[in-house]
């Protein structure tokens, strides 16, 4: 279970880094505003990463850079501005409360789910090889 966990860590963090992106694979910190390459940014977690309930929530995370994410602490309150601006208080405030709750997934939900975001990236892929071309 714990290489599963890591693989879909993974390629959900690819994921959220990606979605994002310009053409030239360009995104923007949700908390201070920087601009870089997604390779080089972190997927930040407003609810803890330790919570699996959200773990994997993709309104939960976002894209940082690695000083706020990393040296910062998460910058809690510009992430919270962000995601308020973004999907308003109410379901701010449910994903507060997803993150005080217990879950466990299953072997193969875990399993769908590294599938589920392999094809997102895959089709993410074909977006950027698209807006390049224009």
């Amino acid at each position: 279970m714990k290489k599963l966990i890591a693989e879909l860590d993974r390629v959900f963090s690819l994921y959220i880094r990606q979605r994002n992106a310009d053409a030239n694979g360009i995104v923007k910190c949700v908390t201070c505003g920087q601009k870089d390459h997604w390779k080089f940014m972190d997927c930040g977690h407003f609810v803890s990463r330790h919570n699996q309930s959200t773990r994997w929530d993709e309104m939960n995370c976002q894209v940082q850079c690695k000083q706020c994410n990393q040296i910062l602490g998460g910058m809690p309150y510009e992430f919270e501005d962000y995601l308020v601006e973004k999907y308003g208080r109410d379901e701010v405030e449910c994903l507060k409360a997803r993150g005080h709750s217990t879950s466990k997934l299953f072997r193969w939900e875990i399993e769908n789910y590294i599938t589920v975001y392999k094809n997102r990236i895959t089709g993410l892929k074909v977006l950027q090889s698209a807006k390049s071309c224009q």
